[in-house]
């Protein structure tokens, strides 16, 4: 399942092509409106909807989920909408999960954890397979359950998952890593810039996730006022528009990531399309369209370690490495996920990375490890108070 959403997300965006960039994503938000009266919970990242139903209702995910999820993402990120795939794949692999569970032949096996369990592992097998990160994939799956935490209950089984889902991707597709980077091994000098672009890359996605956060607010608002159908077609008209100056800003972007390693921008170029993609991830998915938070995460870190590579060096390899360190610590700030986020790197990009990776990493969650993108943000959501009071002891909903 791991490549099937891509697959289809190319299929549907070559409906994109010849369409006015500025009018795509609204067309997107049309067809995920449409979706929004069959099914919400296709709604947004998904990656929300799997913390819930995985902490809170063992596993339970309607089994709907995984096609109207595909549809949703499929349209969002086809028609240049701003996200990447892990957080649909999370909801996706998680109700693929919860459906094994309602064979007969299995359900008399099982008990409501071991249903639980089955959602973790459909998700890690997704995960591992779409980052061609066999490890990391099972890892992050379960450590972003908690944010104080990582239970050996969970992990074990999603590793394992996560390989299998790596393993059988790669028997029909490549093994190769999902990022190319020139050869670097770094010296004890290069430490001190790898700090650099941690704090950087933390302290801009702390302002990532506030920005998304009042979106998320104003959404909740509108929604108030008996639009929230209509939410998708909003967010598609406003990301539209940060694309007319900035059409890199739309869509999954890791092609754009590669570029960065491949060649040199501006540093004020850098800048304009970091914050066009801050402000275009946030209209696509606070406004409830389909879509994940990773590769945009990938994106703002990748950009912050280009611009501090123009201010600091013109090795190439460094260079790299910087960008990696400021990848890492993106994800680590804004999943809360430190450990996953640098054996991801790692498993992208090659050993060689591995110090940039895991100094980005650890700095990234030090400077945002208070922040959690994937909170319910509507105090009077069900999922937000139900939540509270079974996570508080994990800290999990503290702000």
């Amino acid at each position: 399942m791991g490549d099937f959403l891509p697959e289809v997300v190319d299929w549907v965006s070559g409906f994109s092509v010849g369409l006015p960039v500025f009018i795509a994503p609204a067309i997107g938000g049309l067809i995920v409106s449409v979706i929004y009266l069959i099914d919400r919970d296709a709604l947004g990242a998904g990656t929300r909807n799997y913390l819930n139903a995985v902490n809170l209702y063992q596993g339970k995910i309607h089994r709907r989920t995984w096609l109207t999820k595909l549809l949703a993402s499929s349209a969002t990120i086809g028609f240049r909408g701003s996200g990447g795939f892990e957080g649909p794949m999370l909801l996706m692999g998680g109700s693929l999960g919860n459906l094994l569970n309602k064979l007969p032949v299995i359900t008399r096996w099982i008990d409501k954890n071991d249903q639980r369990i089955l959602a973790v592992c459909g998700a890690a097998g997704a995960i591992g397979a779409i980052f061609r990160s066999p490890l990391g994939g099972g890892i992050f799956a379960a450590e972003i359950l908690y944010k104080s935490s990582i239970h050996y209950e969970d992990v074990f089984p999603a590793i394992l998952s996560s390989t299998m889902g790596f393993v059988i991707y790669t028997t029909l597709g490549s093994a190769d890593p999902l990022f190319s980077i020139p050869a670097h091994l770094p010296e004890p000098t290069n430490v001190g810039y790898f700090i650099i672009a941690g704090l950087v890359a933390g302290f801009v996605s702390l302002l990532f996730m506030t920005v998304l956060h009042k979106v998320d607010h104003l959404a909740d608002w509108l929604d108030g006022k008996r639009m929230g159908r209509f939410l998708p077609i909003i967010g598609g008209l406003l990301t539209g528009v940060i694309l007319i100056p900035f059409p890199e800003a739309g869509g999954v972007g890791s092609n754009f990531i590669q570029e960065l390693f491949n060649q040199s921008f501006t540093t004020h170029f850098l800048i304009l399309i970091l914050l066009a993609k801050i402000l275009s991830t946030s209209f696509t998915v606070g406004f409830k369209s389909s879509a994940g938070f990773v590769i945009p995460a990938l994106f703002i870190g990748a950009t912050i370690g280009s611009i501090l590579a123009n201010l600091f060096t013109a090795d190439i390899g460094l260079a790299s490495s910087l960008i990696i360190a400021g990848m890492s610590a993106s994800l680590a700030a804004i999943a809360n996920v430190p450990i996953a986020s640098s054996i991801i790197l790692i498993e992208m990009a090659g050993f060689h990375v591995g110090v940039a990776a895991v100094v980005g990493s650890v700095i990234g969650y030090t400077v945002a490890k208070r922040r959690n993108i994937y909170l319910t943000t509507n105090r009077e959501e069900p999922y937000f108070r139900k939540g509270k009071e079974i996570r508080k002891q994990d800290r999990y909903f503290k702000r």
